[in-house]
């Protein structure tokens, strides 16, 4: 419990800061959006950023609130958001018009990799679901049709060697409802990010929750609906909700993208300002504990936007 208000005042601090800085700001400050949305991981990783780039840069970043990346990713590409965090594979979808998107964003730009995103699904202790195979027969959260979550939801269950007709499926709209049916025992397993608020609020609700292990042979199914993901093992950890034991999860990197538009001035800061904001982001919350400065110009499939390239390149940043 002390841990739990420990961890719940550093997030009210760092949200101090940032009022703060925003108060402090010049009229004059170059103001950007960032796309995100309300709750959850997502919220906690842009509200670090804003704080981030405003204490490290002339720079403001204001989060502009969607009820999903599908809403925002659109913005970004069409010039009207500078800017918007997503994971990879959503990302990748979006680039390349393929999976959660019917036409490629042809605008958005790569400026920072953050950090692996650790997820997987979890289940009360009580209940014995202790593999993904174990989930045969029980009620899952059932998303719409090529949403984020209901390719987090098939990967999990290809996990397993299941697909959604081995469960019942319990319709949710967002991250936010799932979490509430989980609460309310309408469903058995609930789709969590290590680190998170969600998985404090779960635990809180149902007791003891574990993180289901994802089995190696599992990975192609997983990569079948999220292209780039990749297994990390993690240790038992006393703190973190869902770790009473060690397990492997599922792990895709979250980026920053912006639009090929903004400057390349801008985006050198704002990617500086980042890179120099290791010690702040990381007493921001445990979702930050693997940011490491050196690898955001990580390579992959998506292009960086030459301001970050320009920075990288100042810096000595492999990409």
């Amino acid at each position: 419990m002390t841990n739990f208000f420990a961890y719940g005042k550093t997030t009210l601090a760092a949200a101090l800061v940032l009022g703060a800085a925003a108060f402090a700001a010049p009229a004059s400050a170059q103001v950007l959006g960032l796309g995100t949305t309300k709750g959850g991981a997502t919220a906690q990783i842009s509200t670090a950023l804003a704080q981030v780039i405003a204490l490290n840069s002339d720079l403001q970043v204001i989060p502009q609130v969607s009820a999903n990346s599908s809403q925002y990713i659109p913005q970004v590409d069409s010039g009207k958001l500078e800017m918007a965090i997503a994971n990879y594979p959503q990302t990748y979808f979006a680039v390349t018009g393929t999976g959660m998107s019917s036409q490629p964003s042809e605008n958005l730009r790569l400026v920072a990799t953050l950090f692996p995103f650790k997820i997987a699904l979890v289940a009360a202790e009580a209940d014995g679901i202790k593999s993904y195979a174990d989930i045969k027969g029980h009620n899952v959260p059932r998303y719409a049709e090529n949403s984020l979550g209901d390719f987090i939801v098939q990967a999990a269950l290809a996990a397993g060697g299941l697909t959604y007709d081995d469960v019942t499926s319990v319709p949710v709209a967002n991250f936010p409802q799932q979490y509430e049916a989980f609460k309310d025992k309408r469903i058995d397993v609930s789709i969590a990010t290590i680190g998170s608020q969600a998985g404090f609020d779960l635990e809180a609700s149902r007791g003891d929750i574990q993180f289901l292990p994802v089995p190696e042979s599992g990975l192609a199914g997983v990569q079948k609906f999220l292209p780039g993901a990749y297994l990390e093992d993690v240790p038992a950890d006393d703190v973190l909700p869902g770790l009473d034991e060690a397990t492997t999860i599922i792990a895709y990197d979250y980026l920053l993208f912006a639009n090929a538009g903004v400057s390349d001035e801008i985006i050198s800061k704002v990617t500086e300002a980042i890179y120099n904001g290791t010690e702040f982001l990381k007493g921001t919350g445990p979702l930050w504990n693997e940011f490491n400065p050196e690898t955001i110009g990580k390579k992959g499939d998506i292009a960086y936007h030459p301001g970050a390239i320009a920075f990288f390149d100042k810096a000595g940043v492999p990409h």
